[in-house]
């Protein structure tokens, strides 16, 4: 079995190289401190061309969550209802002898695949956030999981266009005429972008935030759109008609690097800025005015973010996206054209480790927002369910079908966490984790071309445990005995150094362990561009694909209503007339940071920011309490009434945890079951709700929501 840091010698007063282990673009390269063997400080790594010394103020409170007195120390088995939250102490070996018999029977009388693991990104690093999990599971031949929560139909609909994952370099964009904040909000998500974008405004650059919400800094913005959500595509077609209508697209370029131009023209024709103007409800001035703009100021580079994408046409708003650069010849600068997530141009296609060749039998994959549709699966009946990294009973969509089938006494549950979440709460078994700061991991960042280090910092808190040594303690009490189980980190990082990708050439462990940090040796669009060939089937960036005409879709840009919108369901935009959009959160990342009091989010509530008109029309002030519904479900908020979003758009930033909301539930129990048309990527953004006020009754002590 893997031997952990607690049994080897740790510094018990220094530093120690560190990495934010957080779903967060920057991937911070972190100096950490420690005192007396305890965490005291941590700081960002001032040698990191991207961290540069500082790091966010969620991460910054690292030491009052490590030491919190809500953390999970040890073991817990479940003695009340679950949901309850009622449990009592015991053992590990008590712990994972359970787990291993329940297992063993489930597989005797239906098969592995009656086993569901379920992860997140609860840590991005390739050990404990990849490795560990994935090659235990295979081996014991369960189902395993698609991650699809975040970009998964953008990044398919991108890489028709692109033909990989692959964009501007984002730290090299100071120099651009034009910068375009896209479905996205960097001040929140990405602060490090923040200063390569002040650095461009001093350098004379024109900024430009396209977003239903007022994103900080939209205020300070050149030029503000707000379309409605999911209009996204029939925005840059309508750029795309005046553009190619006036002669403004560089024919250069779209001559020597792309391939369907002439069948483009014939589709954008049919998106004059009048028809786009219905569409997306911004004037048709604007949109003349603002594709001129994108055509005239060059080179220009768009940040294009997940909220564009999480709708059930993501994947088609970001193939169409993609076009945008290349009619205007954007990609011939390093800095310029558009960024897209480079996550999947790391090698991290690590299937030689994680196990692939230890099955059973043959793979069998499920889509992770889909969830409650294979708990409901009776060929094979679902009887035991483990989770790690993830807190699905907060942060997945149509929560009431979720949590009932969570409720189930005869599905064996494990949650491997830090503290008791939403999901932890309905385990038959809960099992402590460690936090970055006391297990070793490797990470990638999908923002700057890093390859970060992280290294244990401190002993573990309580009887805390790794994934990686919790999974090697299952697969002793499984009877597995496959010697890739027995490796410990730096024998597993460096399996991963040693994976035969150019982006590692170069890179040993013991550089890594001088720095923090080595700079993978990947490129940026822009060398495709000198190389002469993207990596497409043409060769070419595709205006037309065929790949995609195969698969069935349409092969041209298109733009498709949201599956729930005002075009598609006109008798549901009726009763539900509001697009209800679950952002990021400034206090917390995903369900992180959410439960703290005394640390940044603990100052902060759940709210609804509702339009000055919306709330008028239904009798809300600011400070209400309100209730956001629909056929779903539905929660109570506190509205926060202005400008927040444009009129017929409601929004409430955050997963927070169920007791911060008046009634114990969150914005999920009202987002949908559908996913994206193109990837299967979900949906949250397409979801239409109404919001009216909730009274106090006070004959029966309760709150219920009425129309007023």
């Amino acid at each position: 079995m893997p031997t952990p840091r607690s049994k080897r010698d740790l510094t018990l007063n220094g530093t120690v190289i560190s990495a934010c282990p957080h779903d967060c673009p920057d991937a911070c390269s972190i100096i950490t401190t420690i005192e007396n063997g305890r965490l005291a400080k941590i700081s960002g790594n001032p040698n990191h061309p991207v961290t540069q010394g500082y790091i966010c103020r969620k991460f910054a409170a690292a030491p009052a969550r490590i030491y919190a007195k809500d953390r999970l120390i040890q073991p817990l088995r479940r003695t009340g209802k679950k949901g309850s939250g009622e449990f009592r102490r015991i053992s590990w070996p008590e712990a994972i002898e359970v787990i291993a018999e329940r297992w063993k029977n489930d597989i005797q009388e239906h098969g592995p695949f009656s086993i569901v693991p379920f992860y997140g990104s609860g840590t991005e690093g390739l050990i404990n956030g990849r490795i560990a999990g994935k090659r235990f599971f295979n081996r014991l031949g369960t189902v395993q999981l698609n991650r699809t929560i975040c970009t998964k139909s953008g990044r398919e609909g991108y890489r028709y266009t692109m033909g990989a994952s692959m964009g501007a370099d984002p730290t090299a964009i100071v120099d651009n005429k034009l910068i375009i904040a896209w479905g996205c909000n960097t001040p929140t998500t990405s602060i490090h972008h923040q200063g390569y974008l002040h650095q461009a405004r001093r350098n004379g650059a024109v900024y430009a935030v396209i977003n239903p919400a007022r994103i900080r800094g939209a205020e300070n913005a050149d030029h503000f759109l707000q379309p409605r959500p999911g209009s996204d595509a029939a925005l840059a077609l309508g750029m795309m008609h005046v553009i190619i209508k006036e002669n403004l697209h560089d024919a250069d370029f779209i001559r020597d690097y792309t391939l369907g131009f002439e069948e483009l023209r014939g589709r954008a024709e049919q998106y004059p800025p009048e028809r786009v103007a219905a569409l997306t409800d911004i004037p048709t001035d604007v949109i003349e005015e603002f594709a001129r703009l994108y055509a005239r100021l060059r080179p220009s580079f768009i940040y294009v973010g997940p909220g564009c994408q999480r709708h059930s046409n993501g994947g088609m708003t970001l193939r169409t996206l993609a076009c945008l650069p290349a009619l205007v010849g954007a990609w011939r600068w390093r800095g310029s054209g558009l960024y897209f997530p480079t996550s999947t141009i790391f090698p991290v296609e690590t299937s030689s480790l994680e196990g692939s060749d230890l099955r059973p039998n043959p793979p069998r994959r499920y889509n992770m927002i889909g969830l409650a549709d294979l708990l409901a699966n009776e060929d094979p009946p679902v009887r035991s369910l483990y989770v790690f990294n993830g807190n699905p009973a907060t942060v997945l969509y149509d929560q009431n079908k979720l949590r009932t089938l969570l409720a189930r006494e005869e599905l064996f549950t494990v949650v491997h966490e830090q503290y008791l979440t939403d999901t932890a709460r309905y385990a038959d078994i809960v099992l402590p984790a460690t936090t970055q700061f006391e297990q070793d991991d490797i990470l990638f960042s999908y923002y700057h071309l890093s390859v970060l280090l992280n290294r244990q910092a401190i002993a573990p808190v309580g009887e805390c445990k790794s994934n990686l040594e919790t999974f090697s303690l299952l697969t002793e009490a499984m009877g597995f005995t496959d010697p890739c189980f027995r490796q410990d980190s730096d024998e597993i990082i460096n399996d991963i150094l040693s994976l035969d990708h150019p982006a590692l050439t170069g890179i040993t462990l013991p550089e890594l362990e001088k720095s923090g940090w080595a700079r993978a040796n990947l490129g940026a669009a822009h060398d495709f561009v000198k190389q002469g060939r993207f990596p497409t089937p043409s060769g070419r960036i595709e205006f037309f694909s065929g790949t995609m005409q195969q698969a069935g879709h349409d092969p041209l840009p298109d733009y498709i209503p949201p599956q729930e919108s005002r075009e598609a369901t006109p008798d549901l935009f009726a009763r539900y007339p509001l697009y209800f959009l679950t952002s990021s959160a400034r206090a917390s990342l995903n369900s992180n940071y959410a439960q703290h009091n005394g640390i940044p989010a603990g100052k902060e509530k759940p709210l609804l920011f509702i339009h000055a008109e919306d709330a008028k029309a239904r009798n809300i002030t600011n400070g209400d309490l309100v209730c956001v519904f629909n056929d779903r479900g539905h929660c109570h908020i506190t509205a926060e009434v202005g400008d927040a979003v444009r009129p017929g758009v409601v929004a409430c930033p955050g997963l927070w945890w169920d007791h911060q909301y008046p009634e114990g539930g969150n914005p999920n129990h009202t987002t949908p079951d559908f996913t994206g048309s193109i990837g299967g990527g979900s949906a949250f953004n397409s979801n239409l709700v109404n919001v009216c006020p909730v009274r106090e009754d006070v004959q029966h002590g309760k709150r219920y929501a009425v129309p007023r």
